[in-house]
């Protein structure tokens, strides 16, 4: 069994998950958008992390009805 998600934390995607959600054929593309500040992020340790709802929210704003 999986232990219980808090939902007071937001769900968090890495730099491949952000840019397969925004429909980048790679990862450069969304590397490049962060930054110049365009997508909101935050760095941990290497890694760039991304919230999950404002990425969706980002692909709707971008993709409308492709998704």
């Amino acid at each position: 069994m999986a232990p219980a998600r808090d939902p007071q934390i937001p769900e968090l995607l890495t730099l491949p998950e952000a840019a397969a959600r925004l429909g980048y054929s790679s990862r450069q593309a969304l590397l490049n958008r962060y930054n110049r500040g365009e997508v909101p992020g935050a760095e941990a340790g290497r890694s760039i992390i991304f919230r999950a709802d404002l990425i969706d929210e980002m692909a709707r704003a971008e993709l409308g009805d492709q998704q």
